[in-house]
């Protein structure tokens, strides 16, 4: 029996070694982590922000929920700038988010990748989707293109701007940007629970001498957590979550008021988005079912959906429905 006493004795003793040592270990990632999002060189991040809590819910113009109609040779376009710009930059920001959308709209390539993984080893009934979407464009930055139709400034200190795009009938390559928004999607499913992982992404880069100039925007989901990076004056910094409401968007629910944490574009940019990948995806692709060779530690039966898109697209409206901002969108052939 002493044996016995002695033995669990020391079982436990090398148990809870163990233990310390994982907390150590633990404890030391942790340090290193946090050193480094505290470093000078790290992305500031910011939680909630008062700033407009006590502000009203804002108007929107008339222009932004009944778009002015766009043909091959005229597109119009909106942009947003990001909430608490001074309105030099603001004005700066959404007329060059304008010109993106327009020719983002105008004519783009969408390719689309999807991997559907089925988990049988463990006899469980997890199902994970990857998707990765590349939606390309060509910008020409000559401002002899783009025409201000209008603005509007609101008291969130937000820009909204509609834009003219007399579309050029010839441009040298040398003269064009590449616009690149970059959409990855993990989704897990499970009898018991599910998550999801969003990251919706767009970068710009010019053909500026010496240094080409970039512009860039980050939208992460992860459950319900929403982490915002935008580019200003080449510096990444991450918009903080307002309290920010706005009126007079079209409703398909009950609710006459919409609550965006991080401001217009955001919403708009996403939907977007969302809308030029399902119109791909519901296009004929190609199926490919991959061997044990690609398989992932314990899921097997991997499909894989690819498929590659030129498409057009006029905007015809916006709408609301749960908090989120609903950009209708119809697709037009192209020309030949």
């Amino acid at each position: 029996m002493k044996k016995i006493i002695l033995s669990n004795t020391f079982l436990i003793i090398v148990l809870s070694s163990f233990s310390q040592l994982d907390q150590k270990n633990f404890e030391k990632t942790f340090n290193q982590e946090i050193d480094a999002v505290e470093g000078e060189n790290s992305v500031q991040r910011e939680n909630h922000s008062a700033l407009y809590q006590y502000v009203p819910p804002q108007q929107v113009p008339e222009w932004f929920i009944q778009p002015m109609v766009s043909d091959k040779n005229e597109v119009f376009a909106i942009g947003i700038s990001d909430p608490g710009l001074d309105s030099i930059q603001s004005m700066q920001q959404a007329v060059y988010r304008a010109e993106i959308m327009a020719n983002v709209l105008l004519k783009s390539t969408t390719q689309l990748l999807c991997d559907f993984f089925l988990n049988e080893v463990d006899k469980s009934t997890n199902i994970v989707y990857e998707h990765f979407t590349r939606i390309t464009s060509k910008i020409p930055f000559t401002s002899e293109y783009y025409t201000v139709v209008d603005s509007f400034r609101n008291a969130f200190d937000e820009t909204l701007v509609l834009i003219k795009y007399t579309t050029p009938k010839a441009i040298e390559s040398t003269e064009l940007g590449e616009i690149n928004l970059e959409f990855y999607k993990n989704e897990t499913e499970s009898s018991s629970q599910g998550e999801l992982e969003s990251i919706y992404e767009l970068q710009v880069k010019s053909p500026s001498a010496p240094e080409p100039k970039v512009h860039f925007y980050q939208l992460t989901e992860f459950g319900p957590r929403f982490d915002v990076i935008s580019d200003l004056k080449g510096q990444e910094v991450q918009i903080p979550i307002y309290s920010l409401s706005y009126q007079g968007i079209p409703a398909l629910d009950s609710v006459n008021q919409c609550y965006f944490s991080h401001g217009l574009w955001k919403e708009y940019l996403k939907s977007v988005m969302t809308q030029i990948i399902e119109t791909a995806r519901v296009k004929p692709g190609s199926i490919k079912f991959l061997g044990d060779a690609y398989q992932k530690s314990s899921y097997q039966k991997l499909t894989r959906g690819i498929s590659v898109n030129k498409q057009r697209f006029v905007i015809t409206g916006i709408k609301a429905k749960e908090n989120k901002l609903l950009v209708m969108m119809q697709e037009l052939p192209l020309d030949e």
